[in-house]
């Protein structure tokens, strides 16, 4: 009987100290806590980071859902921490907030801010139109942070996308879309629209659409403030591909 208490005892010991370090575990390891304005709907923001640490460097995105009023990212890779944590972050409305957060070992907290940003309308057509008329077709618009190499401090990799709208065409190839005016935010370095032909079912890539009356960043459309009347859109079908969503860094599934 005393053997069997013993043993009980030992095992209940065991138990109980391996939680309480596994409590301690969860307890020390380190994290930067997002919160959202109250106005914005969480499932809505980008959320694309790098960090740094005895690790070498991490990269990764936040995987959004509806309903939440903050984020979090997990500031360690394989329980070593992050000495610094570098964040690109876009609210829709909003200009893109840039985080620079030096870790001190311990939980970190910050709200997102969200100064307001312009609108700037586009009216797009499509070239050659026989491209526009193909069923269930719709245009993708994204904005590429070419500085983001630079932000982050490294020096290859894919560039960072933010995802802005879907818009349908109409049956000549007219479309129009509200841009953001990133030209009025002064912090950011070069930048670009991409246009892109989906498929709306499968989402795989019909053609670039590359801008023709209009400067062009690279093969997208460069920053301006206007693009008035319109802009001419060269459908490029030589590149065909399915959806990717590379975002240029790993997607972080340490908060599910």
């Amino acid at each position: 009987m005393r053997l069997i208490l013993a043993v009980c005892f030992a095992l209940f010991v065991g138990m109980t100290t391996a939680m309480v370090a596994q409590e301690k575990s969860q307890q020390e390891s380190p994290k930067i806590t997002l919160y959202l304005p109250p106005d914005i709907a969480s499932e809505t923001v980008q959320i694309n980071y790098f960090m740094n640490g005895p690790f070498g460097g991490y990269g990764g995105y936040v995987t959004t859902e509806k309903g939440r009023v903050s984020y979090d990212i997990p500031a360690a890779v394989d329980e070593k921490p992050a000495g610094a944590v570098k964040i690109i972050a876009y609210l829709p409305g909003c200009e893109i907030a840039k985080l620079e957060i030096t870790m001190q070992g311990a939980p970190e907290a910050r709200t997102l801010p969200c100064k307001a940003l312009g609108r700037v309308p586009l009216h797009g057509k499509i070239l050659p139109v026989h491209v526009a008329q193909i069923p269930g077709i719709e245009v993708e618009i994204r904005y590429e942070a070419d500085w983001d190499h630079e932000f982050f401090g490294i020096m290859d990799g894919m560039v960072t996308t933010i995802h802005l709208a879907m818009v349908i065409p109409d049956e000549v190839g007219r479309f129009e879309v509200e841009l953001p005016d990133f030209f009025k935010q002064a912090d950011l370095g070069k930048g670009s629209f991409q246009f892109m032909l989906r498929n709306k079912a499968s989402g795989n890539i019909i053609a670039m659409l590359k801008p023709e009356n209009m400067p062009r960043s690279i093969c997208g459309l460069a920053i301006r403030t206007s693009y008035a009347p319109f802009v001419l859109f060269s459908a490029d079908t030589s590149i065909s591909t399915p959806r990717s969503t590379d975002s240029g860094v790993v997607e972080d599934k340490r908060n599910e």
